[in-house]
């Protein structure tokens, strides 16, 4: 199992905004698996330790943030699932037609909420 990354911390804390319970599974995940599907990502979790953990109660964590890469015309949205309490996996899909290499290099997160 591979430690998480900084995009995919990123990720989590921007998830964890929204449900704050999952600020206490953070420390636990690991990386099972990242599966590249050319048009999004798949980051599979696992937990190392899933003592004292606050489960997190909805299905389908939103958030409202867009994931913007340079040479991404209209950038990535991103998703946390959930099953029987615990995150199984983070889901990144791109916008528009663009096509995506899971390069992520100089990524940033930009609130949507604050862009109206």
């Amino acid at each position: 199992m591979d430690q998480l990354n900084i995009f995919e911390l990123a990720l989590l804390f921007a998830l964890a905004e929204n449900c704050p319970s999952l600020y206490t599974h953070i420390d636990k995940l690991r990386v099972v698996e990242r599966e590249c599907t050319g048009v999004g990502q798949y980051i599979f979790l696992k937990y190392n330790n899933e003592n004292d953990l606050l489960l997190v109660s909805e299905d389908i964590l939103s958030n409202h943030k867009l994931i913007e890469i340079e040479g991404l015309e209209v950038g990535l949205g991103f998703v946390g699932n959930a099953n029987e309490g615990k995150l199984i996996n983070i889901e990144i899909f791109v916008y528009g037609s663009d096509d995506w290499n899971c390069d992520y290099t100089g990524f940033r997160l930009r609130d949507l909420r604050l862009s109206q």
